[in-house]
């Protein structure tokens, strides 16, 4: 008898929510046209594709005759779809009523569209968690697909991965087909006589084994060197041809195929998991992500506080608009990083505020029908165990952190749907080490050009090279210099003491000296609500250190919130408690999130005429300011910081260095605002401070 093998060759294609234009255009010309185009000239080999909803809307709109062809391919039984999250979130971090609906809407598209119902979903970065099997199974799905990680953790072998399993929650059943990690390395970056010596190794006589082969679409044209290989170089059909001119003993299926035709192996119960890159990225637990970066975890919880606003919504139709808008602020893409992009992507994080965003304004529309309104809630918003403080008008969202030096992590302006403190703090990442370790150790080589693996880029291998004069570029560049790491996290309001005369210079390299202990310190705070104008009193006694004598401070600022204005009041008052004169500098941080640091269209400005060098991302120290101020005429935003006692006012930007697909990258971040003033309280003087911010279009 001839052995004799299966292979299931799946798909997934995603586009984040807020990616830019050109990138889905990118990606449709080079990946996801011309593999189905490909896949139409070869009518028996079978695949199941997976695409997520961002780009089924995106294909609707742009590409409408690339969901007829796909749909074509449905109809004769050549290609199955798989469905999921719509909006492809990490579906253990949201509600289950929010994974229901997510998977219920894309099988809607599914079914509307491709004429086909739903049977399998992808799950977002493979992250699997027990308590899944439940609400995927009640939202009709019979089978997933993880990696092949997830059973060698629990002692399967090779020759055990290669069928499906069945696990169950609370008595719900789902399929479970396991993701060979060698074909993922395999496909497409070996020859394709490789993969089919390797399926031909796996064969048996019953032939009831199957391999899987789940992955990115990208892989396939999108990634570095992958178009001219795969389309040009001729792989993918090279491929296809091996598959049919073996097809005698090598059988390609779908999913859904192969659990008609084949029972399962047995039943499993899989701990939680993904693929074996994104566990060492997340240090074994997705979750993680949302400890490493306080940014993320900001996020994911303004996400559940959206959403109980949003299920208060009684009205039918803008109930379903909020929801949907909530969704894509569950995107997962801005919530982690890896190796690439994801969190450090400003516009990817942004994106998923201004949708949380929108459907916060479209719940507030109906909670709050008069014209100007107040809210104000203190409560564990963030799951640290400590109470924060949000204050909500039509125009405004202002959150703030008592126990983080007093500060104000995020400020919305709903006009735009734009979270203007959506800040990120620089911090330590595995490949910076190593990226300049071999930059140091280059100058032997660079004659010769010879390549250095400088990581392994994401979940399948391959496209990870970079030349020794790319390398070398970057040093060139000088991007070492911008790995500076954070000492605390990048939010508004931190309360600094300086020594008299600290240099702009010093606080950009964090070689400056912090002699008071307020930054990040824990304050006091008390709310008051007098006909709809909210005051929230922060308060700290702390000390400033000088001449080795801790010296008593007291620091009281008050955040006024008047529905009727577009901005608000922050009033200081600093108190000498001690027997001692207290020279200092003291300075407040603001930090302010608008999303390109060289654009002509965004520019700092003040009350002295203009400001020289005065885009975002610019460093400088000007004297004697009453007023400073941002203009984004992309975002329509017009903020000002006016000041009652003239200020001196550091400028300078929050710049990451991380990577990319393309390399090594500089990407800014954020802009720091720090106005400050030489001060010389004698024992028991007062010496006090109004902030009028004014946020409005321009």
């Amino acid at each position: 008898m001839n052995k004799r093998i299966n292979f299931i060759f799946g798909l997934h294609n995603h586009q984040p929510v807020g990616n830019l234009s050109h990138v889905f255009e990118e990606a449709f010309e080079k990946s996801y046209k011309p593999f189905v185009t490909e896949l139409q000239q070869h009518p028996d080999i079978k695949v199941t594709l997976h695409f997520t909803g961002i780009l089924l809307e995106w294909f609707l709109k742009e590409r409408p005759e690339f969901l007829h062809l796909i749909r074509d391919m449905v109809s004769r039984g050549q290609v199955e779809i798989m469905g999921g999250g719509f909006y492809e979130p990490i579906l253990p971090v949201i509600p289950d009523e929010d994974k229901l609906g997510q998977i219920k809407k894309m099988s809607d598209f599914v079914r509307l569209h491709f004429g086909t119902e739903v049977k399998g979903i992808w799950l977002a970065e493979r992250i699997w968690e027990p308590q899944l099997a439940k609400p995927i199974a009640e939202a009709g799905i019979e089978y997933i697909v993880v990696d092949d990680a997830h059973f060698k953790g629990v002692g399967f072998s090779d020759e055990d991965c290669t069928g499906y399993y069945i696990t169950e929650e609370q008595g719900r059943e789902l399929k479970i087909f396991p993701i060979s990690e060698k074909l993922r390395y395999l496909i497409p970056f070996k020859s394709p006589e490789k993969t089919i010596d390797f399926l031909k190794e796996m064969a048996t006589e019953e032939g009831d084994r199957v391999l899987v082969l789940a992955d990115d679409g990208e892989k396939f044209g999108c990634w570095p060197e992958t178009y001219k290989s795969v389309y040009e170089d001729g792989w993918l059909n090279r491929f296809f041809e091996l598959l049919e001119e073996n097809s005698s003993w090598l059988e390609t299926m779908t999913f859904s195929q192969y659990i008609d035709s084949f029972p399962a192996k047995n039943i499993i119960y899989l701990p939680n998991g993904s693929y074996r890159e994104m566990m060492e990225w997340s240090g074994g637990f997705w979750r993680n992500f949302m400890v490493k970066y306080p940014e993320s975890n900001r996020m994911h919880k303004r996400m559940l506080a959206t959403r109980e606003k949003v299920y208060r919504i009684t009205d039918p139709l803008l109930r379903n608009q909020a929801i949907d808008q909530l969704w894509a602020g569950q995107c997962n893409c801005a919530y982690w990083h890896g190796v690439f992009g994801g969190l450090y992507l400003n516009f990817l994080r942004s994106a998923v505020y201004s949708s949380l965003i929108k459907a916060q304004v479209l719940a507030e529309e109906q909670l709050y029908p008069e014209e100007h309104w107040a809210e104000v809630e203190e409560r564990d918003f963030l799951y640290d165990g400590i109470n924060e403080m949000v204050v909500n008008t039509k125009e405004l969202g202002i959150y703030i952190s008592p126990a983080k030096g007093g500060g104000m992590y995020g400020l919305d302006y709903k006009p735009s749907a734009f979270n203007l403190m959506d800040t990120l703090s620089r911090q330590r990442e595995s490949y910076h080490d190593r990226i300049f370790d071999l930059i140091g150790n280059t100058n032997e080589c660079m004659a010769a050009g010879e390549a250095v693996d400088i990581e392994n880029t994401g979940d399948g291998g391959g496209g990870g090279t970079k030349t020794i004069h790319e390398i070398v570029k970057v040093k060139e560049e000088g991007l070492d210099k911008y790995l500076i790491y954070d000492e605390y996290q990048r939010i508004s309001l931190q309360d600094h003491f300086f020594y008299p005369g600290e240099t702009l210079e010093n606080f950009k390299e964090l070689k400056h000296v912090e002699i008071g202990d307020f930054i990040m310190s824990p304050y006091k705070a008390e709310v008051s609500k007098d006909n709809k104008i909210i005051n929230i009193t922060l308060s700290r006694e702390g000390s400033v250190e000088q001449e080795d004598t801790k010296k008593p401070v007291s620091l009281e600022k008050v955040i006024t919130v008047d529905p009727q204005d577009l901005g608000m009041e922050i009033n200081y008052k600093l108190k000498n408690r001690g027997k001692h004169p207290i020279h200092t500098r003291f300075g407040i941080e603001f930090n302010y999130s608008f999303l390109a640091g060289y654009a002509d269209d965004r520019y700092y400005y003040g009350d002295q005429g203009d400001i020289e060098e005065s885009n975002l991302a610019s460093t400088g120290d000007l004297e004697g300011l009453e007023k400073i101020g941002i203009k984004d005429h992309w975002l329509n935003i017009d903020l000002s910081l006016n000041f009652s006692r003239p200020a001196g006012v550091w400028r300078l930007p929050i710049e990451t260095v991380s990577q990319s697909e393309d390399g090594i990258e500089r990407v800014y971040q954020s802009s720091v605002v720090i106005p400050y003033w030489e001060l010389e309280l004698m024992p028991g003087e007062e010496w006090d401070l109004q902030i009028k911010k004014d946020i409005k279009s321009v």
